[in-house]
């Protein structure tokens, strides 16, 4: 008996098909190599460490501003039911690492009592604190230990902050300007936008 060769009767392949095959194996071969590529963008469950951030922290600069003159400050709103006159002065802005803004405040109560700080506001965590207490005539007293508070919307007792805040803090937690960027954003924030 005559055995036949199993793949004897069997059609041959076009071509094309054969010529297909190798093509589809290099592509698996690529896209399983691609799979393999770490994408912490895309692909969340590898372990992706971030490159560290430089540490900046607010301080007073070794040559304090000026206190600022009566009249020579940068006047702001701050409520439509607040009495106190808010000025800023604009030389005194300083921003560290697009995330600290430090600057001059002067606080007028209506009887013209004039209120003088050195404050910061860090953007990358959303509070601000009292760096020192200046004083006319007498120059500044730093403070021995800034007590950071939250910048929230309900905070009456320090709303220049949060008016502050909300116009030079961009969303993704940072300072990106330069001071004569935040000053003339301070001019352009609409007013029905301030409390």
């Amino acid at each position: 008996m005559k055995m036949r060769h199993p793949f004897a009767g069997a059609r041959r392949a076009a071509p094309g098909r054969a010529a297909l095959a190798p093509a589809l194996l290099a592509a698996l071969v690529s896209s399983a190599a691609f799979a393999q590529t770490p994408d912490p963008v895309n692909n969340p469950t590898i372990d992706y460490v971030a490159p560290e951030r430089k540490k900046v922290e607010a301080a007073l600069p070794e040559t304090m501003p000026p206190i600022p003159a009566e009249g020579a400050t940068k006047a702001f709103e701050v409520s439509a039911t607040s009495r106190n006159r808010f000025g800023l002065d604009p030389a005194s802005i300083l921003v560290l690492d697009r995330r600290i803004v430090q600057y001059t405040i002067v606080i007028t109560s209506p009887s013209g009592v004039r209120n003088i700080g050195y404050e910061a506001i860090d953007c990358g965590n959303g509070r601000a604190a009292l760096l020192a207490i200046g004083r006319d005539g007498q120059g500044w007293s730093p403070v021995s230990r800034p007590d950071w508070r939250p910048v929230v919307a309900g905070d009456t007792l320090n709303a220049h902050r949060r008016e502050l805040a909300r116009t030079w803090c961009a969303g993704s937690g940072t300072s990106d300007g330069t001071p004569r960027e935040l000053l003339r954003r301070l001019d352009i924030t609409p007013q029905h936008y301030r409390y």
